[in-house]
């Protein structure tokens, strides 16, 4: 049974595979460039089978798996049930003569106090792409790449974010965690080149998601969001959801309801219609060279509902009056007017005049033979 899947350039800095994790130690390698393209509405009479370019035994039982797409070697991350994190490179044979002619080696092994529901990656000011593993109850922890002494023995270092412990809240709970959850671009240093800032957000399977301000020194907590659902949370991820620079976070509980959140705690709540036992969002490919929002849910029913072409201006509904102080335009046009626009009833009080007595009256005083008014809102 397949448990995890994640995509990156994991064997080649120039191709991405296809990575699946099996429950009984099977790794899988696939090779998605050598599959024919199908356009959109376009029919096959037999669908093609992407076959495996390599095969490998790992390790029981994975959870989920990420590829590490940096700069330097490719490498892949993976948690297990029994509370281990272990970390993967590839490995090219130095008489290859294959594009797959190598195998994964093991680099680095973390273990963990909890159940490990989420990995995920997250950069600071000072570090890039650091390794983080959900814990149950709300809690986390950064896997980095130096060691200490523990009880006599070497090992990888952890650093513990404890769980926000509420009175309503278990420890045990089930927590997923997503990092890189970009909050707008900056620009710093004497080049003036553009840097994100990043939060992390925090999802635990009994409705509570948090938004996060976080490294290996701090947890500071910048909001946190109670939902009382039937079922539970799952599929914390994020996606470029309108147009602004900042990313918003999803989640999808298992009746289908699906809850879209920015970093103001704006929430975006709809039904899907369908029970969900799996679900993702992010930018994915619906035509060939371009990347666009999608919402992608794995039914009960056995089936897979994808979502694009969002068409969503922003998350927050905003009234004709909010709308109107976001455009200079029409409020220069209200001050000719004689409005006060910095009165907001007397903003109010105008559209109201225009939109549902200003017509009214001059038809009237058409009927009656007089001439029309000066609008005095």
């Amino acid at each position: 049974m397949v448990t995890c899947v994640s995509a990156g350039r994991l064997c080649s800095r120039d191709k991405s595979l296809i990575v699946a994790l099996c429950a009984d130690s099977h790794c899988y390698l696939f090779d998605a460039t050598t599959q024919p393209f199908l356009e959109s509405g376009n029919n096959v009479d037999e669908p093609s089978l992407m076959r495996p370019s390599y095969h490998q035994k790992l390790a029981f039982n994975a959870k989920d798996v990420r590829i590490v797409d940096g700069e330097g070697p490719c490498d892949m991350v993976a948690a297990y049930s029994d509370r281990v994190v272990r970390l993967f490179r590839w490995k090219q044979s130095p008489d290859a003569k294959e594009e797959f002619d190598g195998e994964l080696v093991l680099l680095l092994k973390w273990e963990l106090a909890g159940q490990i529901s989420r990995i995920s990656f997250h950069s600071t000011p000072n570090e890039k792409n650091l390794f983080v593993a959900s814990q149950p109850g709300g809690g986390f922890a950064f896997l980095q790449k130096k060691f200490e002494t523990y009880n006599d023995r070497i090992c990888p270092m952890l650093v513990y974010h404890p769980p926000k412990l509420t009175a309503i809240r278990s420890v045990e709970t089930r927590t997923w965690v997503i990092g890189n959850v970009k909050k707008g671009v900056q620009s710093h240093g004497p080049g003036g080149e553009p840097s994100c800032n990043y939060y992390m957000a925090v999802c635990l399977a009994d409705g509570t998601v948090l938004l996060l301000d976080a490294d290996l020194d701090k947890n500071e907590v910048l909001w946190c969001a109670q939902l009382q659902v039937q079922g539970e949370l799952f599929g914390l991820s994020t996606l470029n959801f309108t147009s602004e620079d900042t990313e918003d976070v999803s989640v999808c509980c298992w009746d289908g309801s699906t809850y879209i959140f920015n970093y103001r705690k704006d929430i975006l709540r709809f039904l899907v219609g369908q029970s969900c036992q799996a679900f993702t969002s992010g930018k994915y490919a619906m035509r060939r060279g371009h990347n666009e929002p999608v919402l992608v849910y794995a039914t009960c029913e056995s089936s897979l509902l994808i979502y694009y072409n969002l068409n969503v201006d922003s998350i927050p509904i905003y009234s004709l009056t909010q709308k109107i102080y976001l455009r200079p335009s029409l409020l220069k046009k209200l001050e000719d007017l004689g409005v006060n626009t910095s009165n907001s009833d007397q903003v109010r009080q105008a559209v109201h005049y225009l939109l549902y007595e200003f017509g009214r009256r001059e038809h009237h005083q058409s009927l009656m033979g007089g001439g029309p008014e000066h609008p005095q809102p």
